[in-house]
Order: C-alpha cells, then sequence, then structure tokens
C-alpha cells in the first residue's frame, strides 16, 4: 500500500506541475500591451497593416521573417487592414485594433494572417 500511496502522489504531482507549466505562459502572454501594435511577417512575403480610419496610416513594410512593434494610442476599436505587398498591395482582410489592449497581426503563407490580444 505504501509503494501505491507513493505513485498516486507521485502522478498527483506530475499533473500539478504540467498544470503549472501550462497556466504560467499563459497567463503571463494573457498581459494585455497597451498601445502596442505588433505586426510580424511570417509568410514569405513583406507585409504591413493600414488604419483607414485615421487618413489611410500605415506600418512601414515588414520583410518576411521579422516583425515591427509601433505605438499607437487610442481607446476605441478601429478598423485595420492586412495586405501583403510584391510591388503592390494584397487586401488580406481586416481585424479591429483597440489601443487600450493592443495587438499582434502574424502574417502567414496562404497567404494569410491571424490576429491576438497579446
Amino acid at each position: 500500500m505504501r509503494k501505491l500511496f507513493s505513485l498516486r502522489r507521485m502522478v498527483i504531482l506530475a499533473v500539478l506541475g504540467l498544470v503549472a507549466a501550462v497556466a504560467g505562459p499563459a497567463s503571463t502572454a494573457s498581459a494585455s500591451t497597451p498601445g502596442k501594435l505588433t505586426v510580424c511577417s511570417q509568410g514569405g512575403y513583406d507585409s504591413h497593416v493600414v488604419f483607414p480610419g485615421r487618413g489611410g496610416w500605415s506600418t512601414y513594410l515588414i520583410q518576411p521573417g521579422t516583425c515591427y512593434t509601433s505605438t499607437i494610442s487610442g481607446t476605441i476599436n478601429e478598423q485595420i487592414d492586412v495586405y501583403q505587398y510584391d510591388g503592390r498591395d494584397h487586401y488580406l482582410g481586416s481585424t479591429i485594433y483597440n489601443g487600450s489592449v493592443g495587438l499582434v497581426v502574424v502574417t502567414t503563407s496562404g497567404p494569410s494572417y491571424y490576429a491576438y490580444v497579446p
């Protein structure tokens, strides 16, 4: 019986350790980065983001394999348009940016993109 208890305790500790390891990074990643827009170009092409509500203001062209972070204030939801660039713009889609929480946009092969609040 003693071995069973020890085995059970080891399994419980291992499960708790796994839960802590998984939950730790998730809570760190969910911390907001107010006022920051990060665009990562991971699709093998240049990309950029445009704010149509700010007169077409755009980020720099982000080269493949790199990220660019910009400080952009604001407290309301704003449409942003995501583009692939190869000498001309190719519209990939739109999402919402709110400066009070920040946003990360990642372009991917396809071409496509995804966005998340950091």
